[in-house]
Formats: C-alpha cells, sequence, structure tokens
C-alpha cells in the first residue's frame, strides 16, 4: 500500500512539473484586428496582447495581402504586454498576419491569422 501511494505521489509531482513547464510558454491572447473578422474599415495598426512581456530583440509582426507583402511600420513592444505596428492604407482582401515574439523563458513562438477587408 505504501509503494502504491509513492508511485501516485510521485506520478502528481511529474504531472505538475509538466504543466508548469508547459505554461511558461508565452502566448497570444487577443489580437487586433481579431483572426478572422471581416472589416469595412481598414486598421490603422495591428496590435497582439500576449500572457508575458514581449522581449523586443525578438519581437515581429509582417503582413501579407491579395498582392504580396505589405510594407508596415516598425513592431513595437507597448507596456499592456503586447506589439504593435502602424498599417498603411489597405484596399479590400485577405490580410495574414504572421507574428514572432519570446516571453520569460526566451523560447521564440510563432503564429499568423487573417482577417479579411471589404471596404465600400
Amino acid at each position: 500500500m505504501l509503494r502504491k501511494t509513492k508511485t501516485i505521489g510521485v506520478g502528481l509531482i511529474v504531472m505538475m512539473a509538466a504543466v508548469s513547464v508547459l505554461s511558461a510558454h508565452m502566448a497570444l491572447t487577443k489580437s487586433m484586428p481579431e483572426e478572422g473578422v471581416v472589416l469595412r474599415t481598414p486598421p490603422e495598426e495591428i496590435q497582439l496582447w500576449f500572457t508575458q512581456e514581449p522581449d523586443p530583440a525578438v519581437s515581429r509582426v509582417a503582413l501579407g495581402g491579395p498582392s504580396g507583402d505589405v510594407e508596415i511600420g516598425e513592431t513595437r513592444v507597448t507596456a499592456e504586454k503586447s506589439v504593435v505596428a502602424a498599417v498603411p492604407a489597405l484596399g479590400s482582401g485577405t490580410y495574414v498576419v504572421s507574428w514572432r515574439t519570446a516571453g520569460d523563458d526566451g523560447h521564440v513562438q510563432r503564429g499568423e491569422f487573417s482577417f479579411t477587408v471589404q471596404a465600400d
């Protein structure tokens, strides 16, 4: 019985350590524009919020559009655990935001999402 209790205890410790390691990575919590949104008015900037303070040296945002890459403003880290970049006037079409950043643990995280502009 004691051996079974020790095995269960060790298993719980290993499981808690794994959860702790997995939760240490930063994650995207919100974006503006939101993933999949259809906008009538093009956004003036892209802003991404994370669970940890983004590393300015690693953080980048890129934008692809119907005609290829779109030149956007410099990626800046804000005090809100976010990164932001100015966007030029966009025409109608679907755009893909690609991002990369790193948090407290230094592991680089990447992601992408799309939004659509249907200007009048």
